[in-house]
């Protein structure tokens, strides 16, 4: 007869006996001497046995009957020799099988749940993260972040001399204050295109120039342009892309790791697109910086409505600036500034200084 030393409760009380347990043909017997050394017998019945669960795994305890249970503590090796000992029953594989199927199934939780964790962080929190941490960004830190993008751009494309004077001279005129010591380029490039940069750099292509009919319409693209700037669009925009590096590069002031990545992917730049807000928010500071200077800030809708005929004809093969990228919205953007301009009044004034500047521009 085999028998075990076992430590057992009436769960009446948190007291535990020392007991003598013998296992029968169908039942467990317990022996202990209570509160009054008087000699108790207990047999629990096999089928009324159950393992007590703790966490994702087994105490080696069993509880028996209903509320408040009856428990037993027993050493590793007991539920071996249950086994053996009522091998009809199988006891100790059912246990260790609830053991593995409890522990799969947490495992297999536990995975979903980080997963579903890991992914939220990845797409929505260490992005928003990232634009945060872009906006706390020191300005001569952005400008020497930009320096080097813009540098790694250019190496593309043709700079026309003339045209860049002229342009910065025009951008001179608007009465833009900036806390940036702004770069304004012209590149010699048929492309219909214009792009900021970190650090107040500004790039417009000749084949914008050429679309054009009026000088409030570059007004317009510059204005829209330096908004980005002003706000960081561009920064933020690159640090939520690249987010798990350029939070940790920014937090840790390391500009010149963040550099290295995104020179090493230099047409990013020209291909990334902001936000919806963002463009709406700088739409809006160009419309009214154009207001305030006197300059008739339909030109903005006159340059959209032109791009969009542009873009319209078959025949003619159109890259649109980054501010017209998020089509079918533009002509709701547009509608929007023609509202503006129903609503504010404005009086153009004449300015002779950007009239010239840009008769030199269109020659």
């Amino acid at each position: 007869m085999d028998s075990f030393q076992v430590k057992y409760s009436n769960g009446k009380t948190s007291r535990l006996y020392s007991a003598e347990l013998v296992f029968l043909s169908h039942a467990l017997s317990i022996k202990y001497a209570d509160e009054n050394n008087i000699t108790q017998i207990i047999n629990w019945d096999i089928d009324k046995i159950t393992p007590k669960k703790y966490g994702a795994s087994f105490e080696p305890k069993l509880t028996y009957g209903d509320f408040p249970f009856e428990t037993i503590e027993v050493d590793a090796d007991f539920f071996k020799h249950m086994q053996t000992f009522y091998p009809e029953l199988k006891f100790g594989n059912k246990t260790n099988q609830l053991i593995q199927n409890k522990t799969w199934k947490t495992i297999i939780i536990s995975l979903i749940l980080v997963g579903i964790f890991s992914a939220a962080m990845y797409l929505y929190v260490i992005p928003e993260l990232a634009d945060k941490a872009a906006q706390a960004v020191p300005i001569e830190y952005e400008m020497e972040l930009g320096e080097k993008i813009y540098h790694q751009n250019m190496l593309p494309f043709t700079k026309d001399s003339i045209k860049t004077e002229l342009m910065t001279d025009y951008f001179n005129n608007l009465g833009i204050e900036s806390p940036y010591n702004l770069t304004i380029t012209v590149v010699d490039n048929s492309m219909v295109n214009a792009f900021a940069m970190p650090g107040g750099y500004i790039v417009i292509f000749t084949g914008l120039i050429d679309k054009m009919d009026h000088h409030e319409e570059l007004a317009g693209v510059l204005a829209h342009e330096y908004a980005h700037i002003h706000y960081r669009h561009s920064l933020r925009s690159m640090a939520r892309s690249l987010a798990n590096y350029a939070l940790i590069s920014l937090v840790i002031g390391d500009v010149s790791g963040l550099a290295g990545v995104i020179v090493e992917n230099a047409d990013f730049i020209m291909s990334m697109k902001y936000s919806r807000e963002m463009e709406v928010q700088a739409d809006d500071y160009a419309y009214q910086l154009l207001h305030n200077e006197g300059i008739n800030p339909k030109g903005m809708i006159w340059l959209f409505e032109t791009l969009n005929a542009l873009q319209e004809d078959s025949k003619i093969q159109i890259e649109l600036p980054e501010f017209m990228s998020s089509h079918p919205e533009t002509m709701k953007r547009i509608e929007a500034m023609k509202q503006k301009a129903e609503e504010k009044k404005f009086k153009a004034l004449n300015n002779d200084r950007l009239e010239t500047i840009w008769g030199q521009l269109k020659k």
